[in-house]
């Protein structure tokens, strides 16, 4: 891939937001998700973006663990493990949880692997924002 066509990319997208550069280069062009970590190297998040912590309800026990990504698509997710009542150890598998309205329903899969919690994050980075 040339720097010309990379930057003529860059132009045309130019003050577009994530979700609609990502929607534009991924559906409209069919531009797979390596070409466009070439484009833009820090837009698409992974699972290595999310930063664990305790998970914030303390009955779970001191081994369930959350992070969580917000999206300027107003779109988040959450990811989650490593408890009972939790559908993931925190290890090896995760639960995520994500809205699928904006009026507060939300979506959970469950015993997801660090790839395929990646793959559900750029599904949900690349929605169109919640009608209002």
């Amino acid at each position: 891939m040339s720097d010309k066509l990379i930057e003529k990319i860059k132009s045309y997208l130019l003050g577009k937001p994530d979700y609609e550069k990502l929607d534009i280069l991924f559906n409209e062009n069919g531009f797979d998700v390596e070409f466009i970590k070439k484009v833009y190297p820090n837009l698409i998040k992974t699972f290595s973006d999310l930063k664990f912590k305790p998970h914030r309800n303390n009955w779970m026990g001191d081994k369930a663990v959350q992070a969580t990504l917000d999206f300027d698509n107003g779109h988040w997710i959450s990811v989650v493990g490593g408890a009972d009542g939790l559908y993931g150890d925190g290890t090896n598998t995760f639960e995520i949880g994500f809205p699928v309205s904006g009026e507060g329903d939300m979506d959970v899969i469950g015993y997801l692997s660090p790839e395929s919690i990646t793959e559900e994050i750029f599904k949900i980075q690349i929605k169109k924002p919640f009608k209002s």
